[in-house]
């Protein structure tokens, strides 16, 4: 299992310089989790809340909320809620609507905003939300243990950038840009691995 501790020691091996503190690698580590919660998406970041309250036009997103996935009511009718951006939404007619069952949402900065406003009731979200920061060196997660080159890559750049090896900080970045693709593209192909995809029309169609 690879865990926060073992990126701490290849980065020093990377690197090969002996100035480089725990306190350092930690901010190369941080840096390269702000580009992960920017680039990657994969399965494992995925969550689903099936009982989300909201009660209120106005609802404080998840904590590490990322981006919403799905997101539908759990009223008798289970509707997949409608996204309008923030300026289409407030210009709806259902935005001024009280007490009736979400059918509408936008999100403005870090909260959910419904039409029409609920008095009471729940949504199921599924949405990617960001992995823990690695803090403690036993620490690890899905990333980290299935995607290793993807930390190792962007902690190094950073790593690169502070001790003025631009060369290097280049080198790095593009090995995590390609890295970062790899990872999304084979969470891509496992969604559709094992069926065909369904087509209408073409040869042997009804």
């Amino acid at each position: 299992m690879t865990t926060y501790a073992t990126l701490k020691s290849d980065i020093t091996e990377y690197m090969a310089r002996s100035d480089i503190t725990d306190a350092l690698k930690a901010t190369f580590v941080r840096l390269a989790e702000a580009e992960i919660r920017r680039s990657v998406r994969i399965g494992a970041m995925e969550t689903t809340d099936t009982s989300f309250s909201v009660n209120s036009r106005s609802t404080a997103l998840p904590a590490g909320f990322i981006s919403m996935r799905s997101i539908s009511s759990n009223a008798t009718n289970k509707r997949e809620l409608d996204y309008l951006p923030p300026a289409r939404i407030r210009s709806a007619e259902i935005f001024d609507i009280s007490g009736g069952d979400p059918r509408a949402y936008t999100i403005e900065g870090s909260n959910l905003i419904l039409a029409p406003v609920p008095t009471s009731g729940s949504l199921t979200l599924v949405y990617y939300k960001a992995f823990d920061a690695l803090s403690a060196d036993s620490d690890t997660n899905t990333l980290l243990s299935t995607y290793y080159d993807v930390y190792l890559y962007g902690a190094l750049r950073a790593a690169s950038e502070w001790a003025l090896e631009p060369e290097n900080e280049t080198r790095y970045a593009q090995k995590f840009a390609i890295a970062v693709e790899q990872t999304n593209q084979e969470e891509r192909w496992s969604r559709v691995s094992g069926s065909a995809l369904f087509r209408t029309g073409g040869m042997g169609t009804p």
